[in-house]
């Protein structure tokens, strides 16, 4: 629906909703003695029950009926889990700052993989955001220090390979989002991925002991509501404003991120990391700036809908 007048809302909603998800990795540190999939089952369990209540409060529970192409649904919640696990193993190795730069990858392996798969459009211009992209991920990948702890196997090193996976996991997943989104609304597939992805962290969870999750409760509480309240308000904000627009504004996801883990967590924040986010950022920038007119593109765009 366009903005009404001058309404800043739905403006202010994409911005919170974004500012909210770069606090991830403060709550993922947080947490104490539990693996990634247990963490994510917590999460998806009470994101779930968020969305539920939301829409059974706003007369919505209607847009929960399955519709077509309900194989694409597993697919859907199987990618989630698996960007999932691979962005929290990403910021535990290398910190948010690595982590959420090379999920911003996706964009780009969208832009490539697109043409083949949906038959949208390609352009010769995807060279340049590819080029972008790749010199970003090699200033945040720190070259000279990847040389150094080849032999060593070092954390930071795990860190980058779950990072670079966790972009083209959640490359895959946008695509198929983008394949549905005829069949079902934004917060639609929002809860079947997250009620799907639920089930695949079912048996890290059953291996959990039940102190742990006792003496973690308000944290997991609170991270799952958390994100899940900025989903909301992400895809309450994006339908008032134009994609190209919500595109832009989800790049704050990112910046809010390093911001969050510099402050409060104290991490160091490289130059050669700096460069990176803004090579990054400026390949999906221009990756957005295709999208125009194209009403689901920003939604498709924001990562952390659906983690």
């Amino acid at each position: 629906m366009p903005v009404q007048g001058n309404s800043f809302k739905p403006y202010s909603e994409v911005i919170t909703g974004s500012i909210i998800y770069g606090t991830i990795g403060v709550f993922l540190d947080r947490v104490q003695d539990m693996s990634i999939g247990s963490i994510l089952f917590c999460r998806f369990f009470f994101g779930l029950l968020l969305i539920f209540f939301y829409l059974l409060l706003s007369g919505s529970l209607e847009q929960l009926r399955p519709g077509r192409n309900q194989k694409y649904l597993l697919l859907l919640g199987f990618m989630n889990a698996v960007t999932g696990i691979c962005y929290f193993s990403a910021i535990r190795y290398s910190g948010i700052s690595v982590a959420v730069l090379l999920l911003y990858t996706a964009p780009v392996y969208v832009n490539l993989l697109a043409p083949s798969i949906l038959g949208e459009k390609s352009s010769s211009k995807s060279l340049l955001p590819l080029f972008l992209s790749v010199a970003g991920v090699l200033f945040i990948t720190r070259p000279g220090e990847v040389l150094t702890s080849l032999s060593t196997g070092s954390d930071f090193m795990k860190g980058l390979f779950f990072g670079l996976l966790s972009g083209l996991s959640f490359g895959i997943t946008i695509i198929t989002i983008r394949y549905l989104r005829h069949d079902y609304t934004g917060i639609s597939q929002t809860f079947w991925l997250t009620g799907i992805s639920l089930l695949f962290m079912l048996p890290s969870a059953l291996s959990t002991p039940i102190p742990i999750y006792f003496r973690n409760f308000s944290t997991l509480l609170l991270f799952g509501l958390t994100i899940t309240f900025a989903a909301i308000l992400y895809l309450k904000g994006i339908s008032g404003i134009r994609a190209q627009t919500g595109s832009i504004l989800a790049l704050l996801e990112p910046v809010s991120g390093i911001f969050f883990d510099t402050a409060v967590l104290r991490s160091p924040l490289y130059i050669s990391t700096f460069l990176g986010c803004v090579l990054v950022l400026t390949a999906a920038y221009l990756v957005s700036r295709k999208g125009t007119g194209d009403q689901n593109l920003s939604t498709d765009f924001q990562p952390d809908n659906f983690q």
